[in-house]
């Protein structure tokens, strides 16, 4: 009789007789056979468990076309499913230089100058708006938030060209920033 024709409790029968034997070779309990069965198949160890235990009374169709893959052929022909693992991140020593090109420099001071410029137009507007008498009203912490804000942006943008290897310029045919290299 071909594996194709096998009823869902012959297939779970036949994975049942499989994790037992792996848990055999290896010396532990049933859930560590469940458990090579369902990485060899390519499914997760809980739908494995639930098709081998029978508490799983209808698996899906794909459940199904693994399990019959892996009976049929010994191993499964499919991967199995990557599910995103935590990755720990080292923390980087202080002082370890960023890598990132002239280029990308040049792009990050541009976006920080255009940023300090449109803050001082927002403070320098709502400064000219009160000498009008339908100029808006702007409270003294606004100002203080505005100018601290430009300030942070400005001292962040001088230590990035402090510790660049190159200097740079505004390029008006680009209208960027762009690396001037020091000879």
């Amino acid at each position: 009789m071909s594996v194709n024709f096998l009823k869902l409790h012959e297939m779970q029968t036949a994975m049942n007789a499989l994790a037992v034997e792996e848990a055999e070779k290896s010396g532990k309990k049933i859930t560590a056979g469940i458990r090579e069965v369902a990485d060899a198949v390519g499914v997760d160890y809980a739908t494995m468990k639930g098709f081998v235990f029978g508490t799983i009374k209808k698996p899906s169709e794909r459940t199904v076309d693994r399990v019959r893959l892996f009976l049929r052929d010994g191993e499964s022909k499919t991967p199995p499913p990557q599910e995103p693992r935590a990755v720990k991140v080292e923390p980087v020593a202080k002082g370890t230089a960023l890598l990132v090109t002239d280029d990308e420099i040049a792009t990050l001071i541009g976006l920080l100058q255009a940023a300090e410029s449109d803050i001082h137009g927002d403070y320098s507007g709502f400064e000219e708006d009160q000498g009008h008498e339908w100029g808006r009203e702007v409270s003294t912490a606004s100002y203080q938030a505005l100018y601290r804000q430009e300030g942070l942006l400005k001292r962040l943008r001088k230590k990035i060209e402090a510790q660049s290897p190159c200097q740079f310029q505004w390029d008006a045919e680009l209208q960027s920033m762009v690396p001037v290299k020091a000879f």
